[in-house]
């Protein structure tokens, strides 16, 4: 199993591709489909420390992460993710900005954990690019990777 983390997943969500992937993804159309810019446009954000507000900064991308309508926009911009999961591994869940990847295998075939793993990382390198490709990136301090076996088994499967 593995657990990805999507680096500030609410924040780097691109405009204009979420607007595409609304249309042909979704099928949204018309006024509704229009109302999205003007939600997403003109948003910014200020810090204040001691009473002391900084400038505004314009945000140009991201989508409000404590809506409603935030998970469901991050999972929409995300969509395509499983179509490059399923050329490599069978299982994945994802929600909003969390997920996780699954691979199994009988641990008498002694090939099985070598192609499993190696599917899992084939996965996750074309994660990385899809994300790249999507301007997001995969916040590797936060992924991991976790087998699980008995002792016996886990024993056999090479570092």
């Amino acid at each position: 199993m593995a657990l990805l983390d999507l680096s500030v997943a609410f924040d780097t969500v691109n405009h204009d591709i979420l607007l595409e992937r609304l249309d042909k993804a979704i099928g949204m159309r018309g006024v509704t489909l229009e109302w999205f810019p003007f939600y997403l446009s003109n948003r910014c954000e200020q810090v204040c420390i001691d009473g002391s507000l900084s400038n505004q900064y314009h945000l140009g991308c991201g989508v409000p992460q404590g809506s409603c309508s935030g998970p469901l926009l991050l999972v929409t911009y995300t969509s395509t993710l499983f179509k490059v999961i399923e050329r490599h591994i069978p299982e994945a869940h994802c929600y909003a900005d969390d997920t996780r990847l699954y691979v199994s295998f009988k641990p008498d075939d002694t090939n099985a954990p070598d192609v499993a793993i190696r599917a899992m990382k084939d996965c996750i390198q074309d994660i990385k690019n899809w994300l790249i490709k999507d301007r997001r990136l995969l916040n590797d301090d936060k992924t991991e990777s976790l087998v699980i076996g008995t002792r016996q088994e886990l024993n056999k499967l090479s570092p």
